[in-house]
C-alpha cells in the first residue's frame, strides 16, 4: 500500500470517527476534523484547505458529493443523519478496521460454535442459531428465546435497543430485504445495506405512507415499543452475508445438488459434494470490495471459493489481482460453475 492510499484510509478513518461521536463531544470532533482537514490538504495541495465547519457540514452529505473517488474506497452515501451515524458510517468503521466489530462477532459465534461441537446435536443447534440471526433483524422483548440458554448466549450480546432516530411517531419501518429498522431520511429511505438496496430497492414517503420506488407497495409500520435490533456488527458480518448464503444454497439446490449450510459446525459457509469431491463456499458481502480484497489478502489461503454479490461483478478483476491465487466469483458465476460441474 503506497503512502497516498495509506493516508486516504487514514482520512476516511478520521471523518468516520468524527461522524460517530455524540453531538456533545465537540472538542473531540473538532480535533478529528482538524486532522482530517490537514490530511485532505496534503492529499489535494492544489485545492483550498477545507475548514472544520465545512467538513462538519459535509458529514451529512453523500461522500461522492465532496470527497474525491480516490479517497472513498468505493463508498457512497452520507455518514450522518439527524446528527447520528448512519449504517454506512458504521459499516465503513467495521470494514476499514474489521477487528473492531469482527472480534466481537467472532467471540460470540466462536463460543457458540465451540460449545455446539461438544453437544450431540450441535450441528443442528448451531444451524438454528445462525438461521435465527439471519431471520430476526428485530425481535420483541417478550419473545421466548429459550434456545439461547443451552448455548450460553445472553440476549444483550445479540440485540440492542432501537435508536430513537430510527423511530417515527412510535413506529419503525423494517427493511423488506433484511428485516432491520430502516433509516428514516427525508426523501430516500433504506436500511443502509447495498445488498438490500439492490435486492428490494429504496423507499420514499408519499404523504404518510412509505412506498417502494420499485414496486409502489406500501411498507407497513411496526410499533417500536419493546423492539430490539440485532447489533450492527452481527448485522454486518452475519445477517447480510447470511442472505447471500441462503440464496446460494437455494440456487445450488435447484440444480439438483444438496448444499449444506455451516457444515460440521461452521467449517465453511456452504458445502456440497459432486463425484466424490467436496467444494466449500464463503459468502462475502462488503460495501467496499477494495477493503474486502485487503482483508482476504491478509488471511490464510484455503481452497474455499469466495462468492460476492452480482452487483459487484465489475470488481472481480481487481479482487483477483489483490488475492491471487484465491478463487473469487460472483453469485451468478458460482451457480454457472456448479452447473458445469454437474454436467461433467
Amino acid at each position: 500500500m503506497d503512502s497516498v492510499e495509506s493516508n486516504a484510509l487514514r482520512l476516511l478513518s478520521l471523518i468516520v470517527k468524527a461522524a460517530q461521536l455524540d453531538a456533545h463531544q465537540h472538542a473531540e470532533r473538532h480535533d478529528l476534523l482538524r486532522q482530517a482537514s490537514a490530511l485532505l490538504w496534503w492529499l489535494e495541495p492544489e485545492s483550498p484547505p477545507r475548514t472544520i465547519a465545512d467538513l462538519r457540514s459535509c458529514l451529512s452529505l453523500p461522500l461522492e458529493q465532496w470527497l474525491d473517488s480516490r479517497f472513498r474506497q468505493g463508498y457512497q452515501g452520507a455518514l450522518q443523519f439527524a446528527d447520528e451515524p448512519t449504517m454506512l458510517c458504521n459499516a465503513i468503521a467495521l470494514e476499514t478496521n474489521p477487528r473492531v466489530g469482527w472480534e466481537r462477532v467472532q467471540q460470540i459465534v466462536k463460543n457458540v460454535r465451540d460449545l455446539c461441537r461438544t453437544r450431540p446435536r450441535g450441528d443442528d443447534e448451531y444451524r438454528l442459531f445462525r438461521m435465527f440471526l439471519i431471520e430476526h433483524g428485530v425481535v420483541d422483548a417478550d419473545r421466548s428465546l429459550d434456545f439461547l440458554i443451552p448455548l450460553q448466549v445472553s440476549f444483550n450480546s445479540l440485540y440492542e435497543p432501537i435508536p430513537q432516530h430510527l423511530i417515527r411517531l412510535g413506529q419503525v419501518y423494517l427493511c423488506p430485504g433484511c428485516g432491520w429498522p430502516m433509516e428514516i431520511r427525508r426523501h430516500a429511505v433504506s436500511c443502509g445495506a447495498h445488498w438490500c438496496e439492490q435486492a428490494v430497492g429504496i423507499f420514499q414517503w408519499m404523504d404518510d405512507d412509505l412506498v417502494s420506488v420499485r414496486t409502489a407497495k406500501v411498507i407497513p409500520p411496526h410499533p417500536a415499543k419493546n423492539k430490539y435490533r440485532l447489533t450492527p456488527p452481527l448485522w454486518t458480518f452475519t445477517l447480510i452475508p447470511g442472505l447471500l448464503e441462503l440464496r446460494l444454497r437455494d440456487g445450488i439446490s435447484r440444480l439438483g445438488v444438496s448444499a449444506e449450510l455451516w457444515p460440521d459446525v461452521d467449517q465453511a459457509d456452504l458445502r456440497f459434494t459432486l463425484d466424490d469431491r467436496t467444494y466449500s463456499l464463503d459468502a462475502k458481502v462488503w460495501h467496499s470490495t477494495k477493503n474486502l480484497g485487503q482483508h482476504l489478502a491478509s488471511t490464510p489461503l484455503t481452497d474455499t471459493v469466495i462468492v460476492i454479490p452480482d452487483y459487484q461483478t465489475q470488481y472481480l478483476h481487481t479482487l483477483d489481482e489483490q488475492c491471487l491465487p484465491r478463487q473469487i466469483m460472483s453469485e451468478s458465476q458460482c451457480l454457472r460453475w456448479v452447473k458445469k460441474l454437474c454436467q461433467r
